[in-house]
C-alpha cells in the first residue's frame, strides 16, 4: 500500500517537472518564433529570397543557435513550397531589419509521428549568375525538315542547379535541357534558337544562335573545293567552327584585337562571331611565349576539332616584337595569325611573303575566298562527292 503511494507522488512529481519543461522550452521558443511573426524584408536582401508569413511563424517551434537548423511543429502552404537553393531571411528582432540571410541545403517534409518539418541551412552568399560559355548548333545549316542537334554550354560559379528555357523564331524544338533538338520548318529563310540559363535564385544568362534553312544545299564550285583542299585543315572534308559565337580570351591585352576580330567576322559572312571575353576558359585563347624566339618564330598556333568541327584553338605570340620585324605594325601579326583559327592553314603556302607581313592590314583575296567557301557548307562536307 504504502509502496503504491510513493509511486503515486512520484508519477506526480515526474508529471509536474514535464509541465514545467514544457512550458519552459515552448515558453523560450515561443519568444523566438515571435521574433519571426511580422517580419518585414529590408531593401537589402536578394531578390526571391523567402520571408516566412505569419502562419509559418507560429508553427516555427526550434532555431538551433547557429541558425542551421528549424523545426516547425506543422507544415503550411507555405512551406510545402520550400527547396534546395531558396534563401531565407530570419529576423533576429522584431522592431529593425537586423536578421539573418540562410540558405536551404535540406528539408524533411516527412516526419513518421507527426507533420513537422525540419529545415538546415547555411549562412546566404551572394549569388554568381550562370555563364553561357557557347551555343552550338550541329549542323547549322539544313535543308527543309532535317534536324539539328543544340548543346548549350554553361556553368555556375556556386554549383547551383540550372535551369534551361528555349525559344526559336521558327521551326520546332524538342526538349528542354542542355542538349534540345530543333526540326527545320518546311520554309527556307534564317532562323534564331535562343537559350537561357537560369540558376536557382534568379541569375541568367542567355545566347542565341542562327541557323539557316535551304531548300537544297549549295554546291561548292572546283574553284572553291580547291582552295579548300589547299589551304584547309583536312584534303577531304570541311574543318571549321560549327555556326555561333565563339569566346576569344586575349591575355595579351593587344589593343586592336577588336579590329582583328571584327575582321575575320566579316570573311566568314557572320556564320561565326567571335568576340573577346573575360573568361580564361575560352574557346581560343591568345597568350606570350618567351620561347618561340628560341626556335625562330614571331607565333605559334594549336587549334583542335572534333567531327571536324573546330572547339578550340591557342594562339602563342612572341612577346619580342622586335625579333619578327612587327615593331611598327603589331596588327599584322595578330590578323595574320589568327587566320588559322578560322580555318585557314597559312603553313601550306606561301600566301603572304613575310617581307609583306608589315603591310598585312587587310586579309588577302586568296584567303577571303577560301573562308567564305569553307563556311559557305556545313562542318564534315564531303570535298570529293560530285555535284
Amino acid at each position: 500500500m504504502q509502496y503504491n503511494k510513493i509511486n503515486q507522488y512520484f508519477q506526480i512529481i515526474t508529471f509536474i517537472l514535464f509541465i514545467i519543461f514544457i512550458t519552459i522550452f515552448f515558453g523560450n521558443v515561443e519568444i523566438i518564433a515571435s521574433e519571426n511573426i511580422y517580419p518585414e524584408a529590408p531593401d537589402f536582401i536578394p531578390k526571391g529570397t523567402i520571408v516566412l508569413d505569419e502562419t509559418s511563424s507560429q508553427e516555427l517551434v526550434y532555431i538551433s543557435p547557429d541558425q542551421g537548423i528549424l523545426l516547425f511543429r506543422s507544415s503550411t502552404p507555405q512551406l510545402e513550397q520550400l527547396h534546395v537553393g531558396d534563401v531565407l531571411w530570419l529576423n533576429a528582432a522584431a522592431k529593425d531589419n537586423f536578421g539573418f540571410l540562410r540558405k536551404i541545403i535540406y528539408v524533411s517534409k516527412k516526419e513518421s509521428k507527426n507533420k513537422g518539418i525540419i529545415i538546415e541551412t547555411i549562412p546566404w552568399i551572394e549569388n554568381h549568375s550562370p555563364i553561357i560559355s557557347g551555343l552550338i548548333a550541329r549542323p547549322s545549316n539544313l535543308e527543309m525538315s532535317q534536324q539539328s542537334e543544340l548543346t548549350c554550354y554553361a556553368a555556375d560559379e556556386d554549383k547551383d542547379e540550372l535551369y534551361y528555357s528555349w525559344i526559336s523564331t521558327g521551326g520546332t524544338l524538342l526538349g528542354n535541357a542542355a542538349n534540345v533538338t530543333w526540326i527545320a520548318p518546311n520554309q527556307t529563310g534564317d532562323y534564331l534558337v535562343t537559350c537561357e540559363v537560369i540558376d536557382h535564385r534568379g541569375g541568367k544568362d542567355s545566347r542565341s544562335v542562327q541557323l539557316w534553312v535551304v531548300e537544297k544545299f549549295p554546291l561548292l564550285t572546283e574553284q572553291e573545293k580547291k582552295l579548300i583542299k589547299k589551304y584547309g585543315w583536312s584534303n577531304n572534308r570541311v574543318i571549321r567552327w560549327p555556326d555561333g559565337y565563339v569566346e576569344v580570351y586575349d591575355d595579351t591585352n593587344f589593343s586592336r584585337m577588336q579590329e582583328v576580330l571584327d575582321q575575320w567576322n566579316e570573311a566568314m559572312g557572320g556564320k561565326v562571331i567571335f568576340y573577346l571575353s573575360n573568361n580564361p576558359q575560352s574557346q581560343v585563347k591568345v597568350t606570350y611565349n618567351p620561347e618561340l624566339s628560341r626556335e625562330n618564330l614571331c607565333f605559334h598556333l594549336d587549334t583542335h576539332w572534333r567531327d571536324y568541327q573546330l572547339y578550340a584553338a591557342e594562339v602563342k605570340i612572341n612577346p619580342d616584337a622586335s625579333f619578327c620585324g612587327y615593331p611598327k605594325n603589331s596588327y599584322a601579326l595578330y590578323l595574320h595569325s589568327f587566320s588559322g583559327v578560322t580555318g585557314f592553314d597559312a603553313w601550306k603556302g606561301e600566301t603572304v611573303d613575310q617581307k609583306d607581313w608589315q603591310n598585312f592590314n587587310l586579309i588577302s583575296e586568296i584567303m577571303q575566298m577560301m573562308i567564305k567557301a569553307l563556311y559557305k557548307v556545313s562542318p564534315s562536307y564531303d570535298l570529293n562527292k560530285d555535284q
